[in-house]
């Protein structure tokens, strides 16, 4: 495994996010050359897309478990429920 992916994989959503909104923050600042602040729109791309797969891994995991006659049980899409009615994805 290489370094790079590894390091992938160790960082949490929260330090992705973190990192994130500090990339935000200097680049609404608008105090950053040309240069620096396509570096750091990069480095945002990249903390977004990992939050991105994080939470799309997270959705595909959030399920409630219901229970079928003898202790069978199945899972089923974990439904969000809004003020005006229930969404199921």
């Amino acid at each position: 495994m290489t370094a790079k992916k590894k390091q992938d994989e160790e960082i949490s959503f929260e330090d992705s996010l973190k990192q994130l909104e500090n990339i935000v923050e200097e680049l609404e600042k608008g105090e950053l050359n040309l240069d620096e602040a396509l570096k750091l729109y990069e480095e945002g791309m990249y903390f977004s897309d990992k939050c991105l797969e994080k939470l799309n891994e997270t959705k595909q995991k959030v399920e409630k478990l219901t229970k079928e006659a003898d202790t069978k049980y199945r899972t089923e899409p974990f439904a969000i429920q809004s003020n005006e009615e229930v969404v199921e994805e």
